[in-house]
């Protein structure tokens, strides 16, 4: 029993050490408030959530298209309320760019899309216009994952967009929330002065 009880503590050493080798070190891990995605070592991070939605920047530099991943914070529980974030986060987010490509005197098109995000199908729209003597512009996407709304988006040249592809498909599909833990059954207190 004495070899047992010194045996084991050996073996979970072991594992926990080959586990952290395992790791590539070529991969960055994102976890914040539920939100986890891994992403290529070399890009950078900007996180300027609020109280309302976690948004996550990816940046790697020159030549490289921007990530950008947005979700809000509230659990939506019904078609409604995903309509709305629809309307809200995708919808007016993409309009916005339409528009401010519009009043620099560029002539913007839209395609709708589909990817995956997640393990599962996402729907987007794709916003090209030529920008400095070159087609580019915005891909954004959305969709439900764990009851939250998450809007994933590239911004960039066409090549730049196409530079980023192994940073891009890494992002979308290792992309999770943590589901919302079920809510605990509130129990009445019990008087001071009684027993239980």
């Amino acid at each position: 029993m004495r070899r047992i009880r010194t045996f084991i503590p050996g073996v979970a050493l072991l594992l926990l050490l080959a586990s952290a080798l395992a790791q590539d070190p070529n991969i960055n891990h994102f976890a914040k408030d539920g939100l986890s995605f891994d992403y290529p070592a070399g890009w950078q991070i900007s996180d300027s959530s609020t109280a309302q939605m976690q948004v996550i920047q990816l940046l790697r530099g020159n030549g490289y298209a921007e990530l950008r991943v947005r979700v809000p914070r509230e659990w939506l529980k019904t078609p409604e309320k995903e309509a709305h974030a629809k309307k809200l986060i995708q919808d007016k987010y993409v309009d916005d760019f339409v528009e401010t490509l519009q009043q620099n005197g560029l002539r913007p098109t839209r395609a709708n899309v589909t990817t995956e995000i997640s393990g599962g199908p996402a729907d987007g729209v794709r916003v090209r216009a030529v920008l400095d003597r070159e087609p580019g512009g915005m891909d954004s996407y959305y969709r439900m994952v764990s009851d939250r709304f998450v809007n994933l988006s590239q911004l960039g040249s066409e090549r730049d967009m196409t530079k980023s592809a192994a940073a891009w498909d890494m992002l979308r599909t290792s992309i999770k929330i943590e589901p919302a833990s079920p809510a605990q059954p509130q129990s009445s207190p019990t008087p001071a002065n009684k027993k239980p």
